[in-house]
């Protein structure tokens, strides 16, 4: 679940806890900074070395006391602070990747990774749409054109700029490019500002809870009122995964 705005979250929570504090159980490296890539977090350490994670559908990092664990917890690293790092991953799907830069960095995830959408300027966003075919929702969850919008995200975004997900990105004329490439921005910039979504498992590295889903738009909101017309929220299995839109707000041309 964790996406772009979880992973932001959980980089800047962890940097101030962590960082040039060094890792015992990894050769005493010391951790030197932090890196968000799509929906990764990558510890630089000394050495050259790069110990990255990957949370996918129910990772989460916490920060905790040293021994703390329980049965979904499945990588540890102590700390020199006397604090242990932890994977705690209920559904296992999560990655660690450890080791030199350039090896970790050659994982197929970073080499096929696109622009980050957070970061992504309007030329080269709408150099990249016009460069694909296909529907919008799929262009938008694919990480190899954007990098770290995934489901909710997605869904979040493409009701606020009033765009279908069944939408053919050759029919999106350049000012309506503009505003989903300013859309992507805000609706990302409110998610982190609000912490992010905690549906079940993703809790910030303290354990805290997230605030965005509380107030989300669309996502998961099947039958009930669009904020904008009122409208009922209907669901339906777009690109292999559940989306959510107004059938008013949101009509497909």
């Amino acid at each position: 679940m964790p996406e772009l705005p979880e992973v932001e979250i959980t980089k800047r929570k962890l940097e101030p806890l962590i960082v040039g504090k060094r890792i015992l159980s990894l050769e005493r490296k010391k951790i030197l900074k932090l890196e968000r890539r799509g929906k990764a977090i990558l510890v630089h350490l000394s050495g050259g070395k790069i110990l990255g994670f990957h949370q996918r559908m129910s990772g989460k990092l916490l920060i905790v006391p040293r021994g703390w664990k329980d049965k979904h917890t499945h990588h540890i690293f102590k700390l020199s602070n006397g604090k242990d790092l932890l994977m705690h991953d209920v559904r296992k799907f999560g990655v660690v990747w450890y080791g030199a830069a350039k090896k970790v960095l050659s994982d197929p995830y970073f080499e096929t990774l696109g622009e980050d959408a957070l970061e992504i300027k309007f030329s080269k966003f709408k150099n990249l749409i016009r460069s694909k075919t296909g529907k919008i929702k799929q262009f938008m969850l694919n990480q190899k054109n954007l990098a770290g919008i995934g489901n909710i995200m997605a869904d979040e975004i493409l009701w606020y700029v009033k765009i279908h997900p069944e939408t053919a990105i050759s029919g999106l004329g350049d000012n309506k490019i503009k505003i989903l490439w300013s859309s992507l921005r805000t609706v990302l910039k409110k998610s982190i500002k609000l912490g992010g979504s905690t549906m079940r498992d993703w809790l910030h590295p303290d354990a805290s809870e997230g605030g965005y889903f509380k107030k989300r738009y669309v996502y998961g909101r099947e039958g009930k009122k669009c904020f904008r017309c009122r409208s009922k929220i209907l669901r339906k299995k777009i690109a292999g995964r559940s989306s959510y839109f107004c059938p008013r707000c949101q009509v497909l041309y």
